[in-house]
């Protein structure tokens, strides 16, 4: 880690909890890399307190913060500025500071694409079937209509869920979203639940594969464990291509890092950051 000194610039994350979050080693190990003189770390904000905590990044002079559950959409109320992709996914993870003014952005769908892309799977002019309708899913289902996926289908518990963030995504971006299945397979099939995420390790979110072949693709948001059951039983079921949420995770922080830092960060650091964060 760089040396700290009056010279360091702070950034951090708010969220509720935050002590599980690896986003200060992933975030202090570009800084290294880099040598920029940056310091990123955890700040556990509950919501009665998120409106004083945006204030204090200007009163303590912080160049920026990444915001999680369950700050991401009450955020926006606090901002001065939020970027045009962000208000079409309807949330914000970045917060910039620039001269007293804060700007929100969101690095989620961005993060999760660049995963799917290095895990070898594409989005543009395939039919995609989405498991789950909260909120991590609305700014992946506006970022694949915007790419142009051929379809996107979205299966909840929940029916109204799913057909409101239908109707979102219809208003940020005339995009028809599929809330029942209306395929025999699908070209990428993703689980945006928790369910399956440790400690529930044992727990699958659907138990009908049969929309599963050799050219499908299969991803699961959840990274503890590396393997959800949901990803191996797609696996068992044919699909060639499984991807857990690791890569979700660190390419949303590289791409928030960039703005943090107006430093452009080369991809190639994925592999680093795999290894030397995370020891995989």
């Amino acid at each position: 880690m760089q040396p700290i000194d009056g010279h360091t610039k702070l950034l951090g994350l708010f969220g509720d909890p935050v002590e599980h979050s690896f986003s200060p080693q992933l975030h202090n190990y570009i800084s290294e890399v880099y040598g920029l003189n940056y310091a990123y770390g955890a700040l556990h904000v509950k919501p009665k307190n998120l409106e004083a905590a945006v204030r204090g990044i200007v009163a303590l002079g912080y160049a920026g913060v990444n915001v999680t559950a369950p700050h991401k959409i009450a955020v926006m109320q606090y901002l001065d500025c939020i970027s045009e992709d962000a208000k079409k996914y309807g949330s914000v993870n970045t917060i910039k500071n620039v001269d007293g003014k804060l700007y929100g952005y969101s690095t989620d769908a961005d993060g999760f694409y660049l995963s799917l892309l290095e895990g070898g799977a594409e989005v543009i002019g395939k039919d995609v079937l989405i498991f789950g309708a909260g909120g991590a899913t609305r700014p992946v289902c506006v970022k694949f209509a915007m790419l142009g996926a051929k379809s996107i289908t979205i299966i909840n518990r929940t029916q109204e869920k799913a057909d409101a963030l239908a109707a979102f995504v219809k208003d940020a971006c005339a995009y028809e979203v599929l809330t029942k299945r209306e395929h025999s397979r699908y070209d990428l099939v993703i689980n945006t639940t928790t369910v399956g995420m440790s400690p529930n390790v044992d727990a699958c979110p659907i138990n009908d594969f049969s929309f599963v072949d050799a050219n499908t693709a299969a991803a699961d948001m959840i990274y503890n464990p590396a393997e959800t059951v949901f990803l191996r039983k797609m696996k068992e079921n044919g699909a060639k291509v499984c991807i857990n949420g690791l890569g979700m995770l660190i390419f949303q922080g590289i791409v928030a890092y960039e703005i943090f830092t107006d430093t452009k960060i080369d991809r190639s650091i994925y592999k680093d950051i795999k290894r030397e964060v995370f020891g995989l």
